[in-house]
């Protein structure tokens, strides 16, 4: 049967397994999205991302100022050279 859909083992349980684990990963966030909208409460991994993504946010800003303070800094190097 397999010969005649033109694949072999390996590749009909790697297909298998793809299957599952989108399965299971769809499975999971639609409990998680019905969970929240019957009680309104977040599961306790979107509360972990959310602090991770304000984390990663304010590290962002940080950084762009020091940047900024740095290319600043350059200029007036540069035009106390001149």
């Amino acid at each position: 049967m397999l010969k005649d859909l033109g694949i072999n083992g390996g590749t009909l349980i790697a297909c298998l397994l793809m299957g599952y684990f989108v399965i299971k990963w769809a499975v999971k966030n639609a409990i998680l999205e019905a969970h929240y909208s019957i009680t309104g409460e977040k599961s306790e991994e979107e509360k972990m991302v959310e602090r991770m993504m304000e984390e990663d946010e304010e590290r962002r800003r940080e950084a762009a100022e020091e940047h900024a303070a740095r290319k600043e800094a350059k200029k007036a190097a540069k035009r106390a050279k001149e």
